[in-house]
C-alpha cells in the first residue's frame, strides 16, 4: 500500500468520521439503530413475585360482552386480597351506575392503584409536562393512582415510558412499584427506557374470570403483585415492542416489564452522541492505519472481525445497562475502508454496478429498467398516473401462526410469497411491499401500461388458481388451510420515490390506493376471493366476469362505491344461474322487497347471499328509514 500516503490515509479517515458525525446528530439512522438494538432485549426471567391477571378472551366469553358491570372488578379484588399491591390497568373514566360505582369504591383500598391518562401535553423550560388528564369517577377515590402513559417511538415499537410527566401524578408502574417494593428511584428520566424480560407472556398469567370465579387456589397470590389488564386482541391495549418477534405486547405485561426493571435496578440508557463520536473517529483512524500498513486483502479479512468485535462489545455493555450505537461506528469502519479502497482504486464504476445489482433484488426489473435509462428518478418525488392497485392479504394468518412452529410459519409464508410474487411479475407488475403475509403490487407505472387494469385482473385470477394448487400440497404436509382475499382498484395516484433523502422506496400513494386496500378488506365479510372497484370493471371491458356485490361506504369515505366480485375470466365457466339470482336479489333489496329479495338470495345461496338475507330479514322487523339510499356503511377497515 506504498501508493497511498499515510497523510491522506489520515484525511480520509477523519472525513469519514466527521460526515458520520455530522449524519448523527442530525438523527439519520436512528431507526435503524433503534431496530438493530431491539435484539439485545430479553432472555431474562421475569420475577416470580409479579403476575398478571388476564382480561382475555376466556374471561370475555364468560362474563359477557365488555364493558363489564364493575361489581365483576369489585369481587375480584376481594378475591385477590391476600397480595400485596394490586395495579388496575383499567379505565374507569366514565360513570356506570351510582350503585356499581359504589360498590367498586367500597372494594377498593390504599394497595389498589388505578389509571389515570393525560390526552395533552406541553413543554415547559424544556420538559414535556402533562396537561389534560382522564381521572377516575370520585367513587373510586379510596385508590391510589398513577398515569398509564407510554412512548411509542415513530416505528411504532414501545421501548419506554413517560416518567416526569407531572408534578401531581406518579406514573401507573412506579407508583405501583412503590407500594410492593417500600423504595423510591433515585433518578427518574422522562423517558425511561424499560429493560424487557423476554417475549409477550414471559410473566405467569391468570385468567381474570379464573380469580372471579374463585377456580384457582387464590392463596397463589399471597404477598404478590397483581397487575390487572387486558390481553385480548379485541381489546386493543397492545403494543409492538422490542422483544415482540412478531406478536404485540399487552398494555399491562409492558408496566410488569417496568417494574421489573425498577426492582432489579437493570436500568438502560442510551450511549452519549459525544463517546459515539470519539469512538467513529478512533475506528476510522485504526481502519486507516490498518489499511496503510497491510495489504488490502488482509485488511478485507480484519474489518469483520472489528465489527464483530464491536457488537460483541455492545452485547456486553448492554449487561451494564449501556445501549451502544449499532450504527455508526461499524459504519465509521465501512466508510474508511470503502473510502481508502475507492481512493487507491477508482473503481467508482465497479460499486456503482454492485450497487445497481443489489437494487434489483428489491424491486421489478422493470423499475431497475426505468432507473437504467434515468438515474435522475432516484431523486425523492413523484408523479401522477393511472393505475390499478392490487392488495392481497392472508385471512386470519394470526391464527394460523399459532398453530405452527416458526420454522415452518416461514416455510410457508416464503413459500406463499414466492409463488404470489411470480405471478405479478409474469404479468409485468410492480410489487410495492410486502406487509407480514400482505402483499401491495400495481401496474400501469413506472411504464406505461395502456391495459393495466386487465393485467391486475389476470394476476388476481392466477392468485386463486394457484393457491388451489399450494392448499393441495400443503394439505398433503398437514398445514392450516390458507385462504386469501384480493381488492383491486383502478384510478390516479402518485408514483414515484417516496421516503427521506437517505432513505426511500419506489411506491404508489393517494385516495386511489387507500380504496383499494378497503376493498381487500371487505373480502371476508361478503366470503369471496377477489372484489374489485367499479372503475376497474370498467376498464377491463367484458374480458372478465363480474358480480354486483353491493353499495357500501368505506370507513373513512363519505361518497359510496358499488363493489364487484370478480368471478373469472370471460371465457372460462362459471354458475350463472347464481350470479343473476344474486344480482336479482339485490336489485329487489334496494328496492325494499325484501321476501322477493329473500327468495333471490336463497337461489344464489352462498356466504354474500346469506347475509343479505340476515339484513333482509332484519329490516323487516325494523324498517329502514323513507330516506334510506341502500347504502351499507362498513365501520371497520
Amino acid at each position: 500500500m506504498t501508493a497511498i500516503k499515510l497523510k491522506n490515509c489520515i484525511y480520509i479517515a477523519v472525513i469519514c468520521s466527521l460526515v458520520l458525525s455530522l449524519l448523527l446528530y442530525a438523527g439519520f439512522f436512528s431507526n435503524i439503530q433503534l431496530k438493530l438494538s431491539d435484539n439485545l432485549y430479553g432472555g431474562k426471567q421475569a420475577l416470580d413475585g409479579i403476575v398478571i391477571v388476564a382480561i382475555d378472551d376466556k374471561s370475555l366469553q364468560e362474563i359477557g360482552r365488555w364493558p363489564w358491570n364493575r361489581t365483576v372488578f369489585a369481587e375480584t379484588i376481594k378475591n385477590l386480597d391476600s397480595a400485596k399491591t394490586i395495579g388496575m390497568d383499567i379505565a374507569f373514566f366514565e360513570t356506570s351506575t351510582p350503585e356499581q360505582d359504589k360498590i367498586l369504591g367500597s372494594a377498593l383500598s390504599k394497595k389498589v392503584i388505578i389509571p389515570v391518562e393525560f390526552t395533552s401535553f406541553a413543554k415547559e423550560n424544556n420538559r414535556v409536562i402533562g396537561k389534560r388528564m382522564l381521572t377516575p369517577v370520585p367513587e373510586l377515590n379510596t385508590a391510589k393512582t398513577g398515569y398509564v402513559n407510554i412512548i411509542t417511538d415513530k416505528d411504532g415499537v414501545t421501548r419506554a415510558v413517560n416518567m416526569d410527566i407531572s408534578d401531581e401524578h406518579e406514573n401507573f408502574a412506579y407508583e405501583t412499584y412503590k407500594h410492593y417494593w417500600g423504595k423510591e428511584l433515585k433518578e427518574k428520566p422522562s423517558r425511561f427506557l424499560v429493560n424487557f424480560a423476554g417475549e409477550p407472556g414471559s410473566f405467569r398469567y391468570y385468567s381474570l374470570t379464573d380469580v372471579y370465579n374463585e377456580r384457582i387456589d387464590l392463596s397463589e397470590f399471597e404477598d404478590k403483585l397483581v397487575l390487572i389488564g387486558a390481553t385480548s386482541p379485541d381489546m386493543h391495549d397492545d403494543y409492538f415492542v422490542p422483544t415482540s418477534k412478531g406478536k404485540a405486547m399487552p398494555g399491562v405485561e409492558i408496566h410488569a416489564n417496568t417494574i421489573q426493571t425498577m426492582i432489579n435496578k437493570d436500568f438502560l440508557q442510551e450511549q452519549s452522541k459525544w463517546s459515539v463520536v470519539l469512538l467513529m473517529l478512533i475506528a476510522s483512524l485504526l481502519t486507516a492505519l490498518l489499511i496503510y500498513k497491510l495489504r488490502i486483502r488482509i485488511t478485507t479479512a480484519i474489518v469483520p472481525v472489528l465489527i464483530v468485535a464491536y457488537l460483541f462489545l455492545a452485547i456486553h455493555a448492554f449487561e451494564y445497562g449501556i445501549i451502544m450505537n449499532l450504527i455508526y461506528i461499524p459504519l465509521a469502519i465501512l466508510a474508511t475502508y470503502t473510502g481508502e479502497v475507492i481512493y487507491s482504486y477508482h473503481a467508482e464504476k465497479k460499486e456503482r454496478e454492485k450497487t445497481l445489482g443489489a437494487f434489483s433484488k428489491y424491486v421489478s426489473p422493470a423499475v431497475v429498467d426505468e432507473l437504467m435509462k434515468d438515474p435522475s428518478k432516484l431523486k425523492l418525488g413523484g408523479a401522477r398516473k393511472e393505475i390499478t392497485v392490487f392488495f392481497s392479504d392472508i385471512r386470519g394468518f394470526t391464527t394460523i401462526s399459532e398453530k405452527l412452529s416458526p420454522e415452518k410459519l416461514v416455510h410457508i409464508l416464503n413459500e406463499y410469497l414466492t409463488a404470489m410474487t411470480d405471478i405479478v411479475m409474469k404479468h409485468k407488475g410492480v410489487v410495492d411491499k410486502y406487509i407480514g403475509d400482505a402483499i401491495m403490487a400495481f401496474w400501469g407505472a413506472p411504464m406505461k401500461q395502456p391495459n393495466h387494469a386487465e393485467m391486475a385482473c389476470s394476476t388476481s385470477v392466477d392468485m386463486i388458481k394457484k393457491l388451489g394448487e399450494l392448499k393441495k400440497k400443503w394439505a398433503s404436509e398437514k398445514f392450516p388451510e390458507i385462504n386469501i382475499g384480493i381488492g383491486l382498484n383502478t384510478g390516479h395516484a402518485v408514483i414515484g420515490n417516496m421516503g427521506s433523502y437517505e432513505r426511500f422506496d419506489y411506491t404508489a400513494m393517494g385516495d386511489t390506493i387507500n380504496l383499494g386496500s378497503r376493498l381487500e378488506g371487505l373480502t371476508k365479510a361478503y366470503g369471496v376471493n377477489i372484489i374489485a372497484s367499479e372503475s376497474t370493471k370498467k376498464a377491463v371491458k367484458g374480458k372478465f366476469v363480474f358480480r354486483k356485490l353491493d353499495l357500501v361506504r368505506v370507513k373513512g369515505k363519505n361518497k359510496p362505491i358499488t363493489i364487484y366480485e370478480l368471478v373469472c375470466r370471460a371465457n372460462e365457466e362459471y354458475d350463472a344461474d347464481k350470479i343473476t339470482a344474486y344480482e336479482e336479489g339485490l336489485k329487489f333489496y334496494l328496492d325494499k322487497k325484501w321476501d322477493k329479495a329473500i327468495k333471490e338470495f336463497e337461489k344464489a345461496n352462498d356466504f354474500a347471499a346469506k347475509e343479505f338475507i340476515k339484513r333482509c330479514k332484519e329490516f323487516k322487523k325494523n324498517p329502514p328509514p323513507k330516506d334510506w339510499d341502500g347504502v351499507w356503511v362498513m365501520r371497520s377497515k
